[in-house]
């Protein structure tokens, strides 16, 4: 008989460590994601700070998976989070973006919501070093068009200084034979 009350309290114990265990499993049943678990969706300075560091030490084509994640991340509508993490990350790989839209995307967040001054001043630096990185990248395609344009003109030039070598050694050489013609006629003529 005492063991009935025993296997009543051991069943009650283990029904609520199932509900607690399930409440855990579940914490995101309703489709959206924990956003705390998300490192990407938060915008802490010394997250971002650390995801730079990070950034900085692997390999680029790790920087590159990096970054590939941050874009399909910020394709759903993205917390400030994501645009500042691609804002750190576009610095340290060309494939975080295009840097217009990652401008935008640090414009868009409320001045409001960044209330930490560190992190307005990093916004702030890293703002400036973008814009400069797009005006430099802007710089190096005009030289690199100004360079074609000038390297086909060069190249028009030499095709046709080459054709025109092409004609004057033809015409030597047919002078060298008419010379021969005539020598041999000549010495023809003396016989």
């Amino acid at each position: 008989m005492q063991l009935l009350p025993s296997f009543r309290n051991t069943s009650l114990a283990l029904s609520f460590l199932l509900l607690a265990g399930c409440a855990e499993f579940n914490a995101g049943w309703n489709g959206y994601p924990d956003r705390y678990n998300d490192p990407y969706a938060q915008s802490d300075f010394d997250e971002l700070l650390a995801f730079g560091a990070n950034m900085a030490k692997i390999s680029p084509s790790s920087r590159s998976e990096v970054c590939r994640t941050l874009l399909k991340r910020q394709k759903n509508p993205p917390g400030a989070g994501i645009h500042l993490h691609l804002m750190v990350g576009r610095l340290l790989s060309d494939t975080c973006g295009d840097i217009p839209r990652i401008l935008d995307g640090i414009s868009s967040i409320p001045p409001g919501s960044l209330y930490d001054e560190r992190m307005q001043r990093l916004i702030a630096i890293h703002t400036e070093a973008l814009k400069r990185l797009q005006s430099v990248s802007r710089k190096v395609g005009a030289l690199e068009h100004k360079q074609k344009s000038v390297q086909s003109v060069l190249e028009s030039k030499d095709a046709g200084g080459s054709k025109k070598n092409e004609t004057r050694l033809l015409r030597e050489k047919l002078e060298a034979i008419r010379s021969m013609e005539k020598h041999l006629d000549e010495s023809g003529d003396v016989n």
